[in-house]
């Protein structure tokens, strides 16, 4: 299968083919592992993504066009992981951060009743939402699954399940303009 070309084990990974599939990986593993090292600069951290990439080429694999190459299509799955990974560890830093601010802060009775009147009041916007963006944003913000988890679990794209977040979240920032809170409640109320 070595000599095959790329179009060729594509067709035969279409048909589930396993060896095709390692003949494809074992092609390109090292330009891949180059590509993303580079931008990470952290051995095991690159080989996390490297499993991402393949687990998701396998489970993709009957979606995938390519033209001549492998090469193009895994250098720009490459390109997205690495940005997933960038941007999900700073959103986790600024939750970390906020969290912080947050637990040192000490909520006076005021401050309380006002939280609690903002979890009820989002908590009922929440139930004017699509089924599913509810369903989403609880198992993201109250169960804290991430949406790799969530994606399996409801049977829905990850992209699909960073829309619905994506949804819920413009919902409640706009419901608070109009109402002239801040964002640190918000923070708040998803993670109280």
């Amino acid at each position: 299968m070595e000599q095959f070309s790329d179009t060729e084990l594509l067709a035969l990974i279409q048909r589930d083919s396993q060896q095709a599939f390692a003949v494809i990986l074992h092609r390109y593993r090292v330009q891949l592992y180059k590509q993303i090292y580079r931008r990470i600069g952290d051995e095991e951290e690159t080989k996390d993504v490297l499993q991402d990439i393949y687990i998701s080429l396998w489970k993709h694999r009957n979606n995938i066009y390519i033209k001549d190459t492998f090469a193009p299509y895994l250098s720009k799955a490459a390109h997205y992981a690495i940005v997933d990974r960038y941007l999900f560890q700073k959103k986790s830093n600024t939750l970390k951060l906020a969290l912080t601010r947050q637990e040192q802060y000490q909520w006076s009775a005021e401050d309380q009743v006002l939280a609690n009147d903002l979890e009820h009041d989002l908590d009922r916007l929440l139930t004017k939402m699509p089924y599913k963006v509810q369903e989403v944003f609880k198992l993201s913000r109250k169960e804290g699954l991430s949406i790799r988890e969530i994606s399996v679990k409801l049977g829905l794209s990850e992209q699909t399940v960073k829309n619905y977040l994506s949804t819920a979240l413009h919902i409640f920032r706009k419901h608070l303009g109009e109402k002239k809170l801040s964002y640190f409640l918000l923070i708040a109320f998803l993670f109280h």
